[in-house]
């Protein structure tokens, strides 16, 4: 079900209405003088009665909001059984490369990864299968979670599996393949080079009855990899960062591993850098699954420490989860641009519609006051 209307209105409107009626009652007790550049000077009651300077400048804080610009189009249906976690590539013409989660053989493989090409006037390519597990090895079970990265001739594939299939989904690990085309041949990470039975690059060491380790997203800053990864164990989770320098073979160096944000009711993260707003930008879907679900925006200036920005349930369906970005080969982004993003979304368990839509990031402007010369 689409939610309608315009949206719940934002959080901060009432301390906002209250500060600006206190200005207005402040300042109307003064005189006014024009200042230098853009600046506001105030005397009389409204600067202290000591004829001291009031100066309103516009606050250098970004106060960032997001919106639904379309009610976006579906490209797959629940009959279909499901497409979920879409890792997006926008190329330089315009068009579109997408790799989903997407059902598997019913049986001993539980799902697979296919890709579809978008070209520059919207028209999306026959759906082609491009990875699947490896049988009789670490990623027997599933290939799932794609997250998708281009440097140095290669496109790298990570995604989540594991080997148990007593616990039904549990006990994952991240893995990594990687192809000089989007559609494949992959070759995968064998914990020495590529090629041959698969092994993880971050393994899941903890209770094998927790969810694990997996749902990768990537962004390259010059020589520098940074892989968000989700981690859940039986007494929670949160999403966290590892790093490396890229190379031939990255994978073997992987290291320091923080915490970048607990989870409660937040989906995996799809992280991109702001090339604009020199900014890392993280959506997620919160309250996943329900009919409370919505888009949320996360922003980070160091990549480690992210803080929630905004939300909209606004054209967002309900029950909607596993969400990704449109983003560069390296995972950049414009955030003063109109983008991409896709997510799953359907009451029935395995039975989602995978639907894509635009959304918008605007800097809203806000001021300051400064006593003073």
């Amino acid at each position: 079900m689409r939610r309608s209307g315009k949206g719940k209105l934002p959080s901060f409107l009432p301390e906002c209405i209250i500060a600006i009626l206190a200005c207005v009652i402040f300042l109307s007790m003064g005189s006014f003088e024009s200042g230098a550049g853009s600046l506001l000077h105030v005397r009389g009651m409204a600067s202290m009665i000591n004829d001291v300077p009031l100066n309103i400048v516009e606050d250098d804080t970004l106060n960032l909001t997001i919106s639904a610009l379309d009610e976006g189009k579906i490209v797959s249906y629940s009959s279909q059984g499901y497409r979920y976690g879409p890792s997006i590539i926008e190329n330089e013409d315009g068009s579109y490369d997408v790799w989903f989660s997407a059902p598997g053989n019913n049986s001993t493989e539980w799902d697979y990864i296919t890709y579809r090409h978008v070209d520059p006037e919207g028209n999306w390519s026959k759906e082609k299968v491009v990875l699947k597990p490896t049988p009789s090895s670490d990623d027997r079970c599933s290939v799932c979670d794609p997250g998708v990265i281009y440097f140095d001739g290669y496109y790298y594939l990570a995604y989540t599996s594991t080997k148990d299939y007593r616990l039904k989904g549990m006990n994952n690990s991240a893995f990594v393949a990687r192809s000089k085309n989007p559609d494949g041949p992959f070759e995968k990470w064998n914990g020495k080079g590529w090629g041959g039975k698969p092994k993880a690059f971050i393994t899941y060491e903890d209770d094998p009855h927790g969810w694990g380790i997996g749902e990768v997203s990537f962004v390259l800053l010059e020589k520098d990899l940074y892989i968000y990864y989700t981690y859940f164990d039986t007494t929670g989770g949160y999403t966290a960062l590892a790093r490396t320098k890229i190379s031939e073979n990255w994978p073997a160096q992987v290291e320091k591993r923080d915490v970048v944000v607990g989870r409660t009711t937040q989906d995996s993260f799809d992280v991109f850098y702001a090339d604009d707003y020199k900014l890392f930008m993280a959506f997620t879907v919160e309250n996943r699954m329900s009919e409370a679900s919505e888009l949320a925006l996360y922003v980070s200036q160091n990549g480690l420490d992210f803080e929630r920005s905004d939300s909209t349930q606004r054209l967002i369906e309900d029950y909607a989860h596993n969400m990704g970005v449109a983003k560069d080969k390296s995972g950049h982004q414009k955030g003063e641009k109109d983008f991409l993003v896709g997510y799953a979304y359907g009451k029935r368990w395995g039975r989602w519609n995978a639907k894509f839509q635009h959304l918008s990031i605007n800097k809203n402007p806000s001021y300051k006051v400064i006593f003073g010369g």
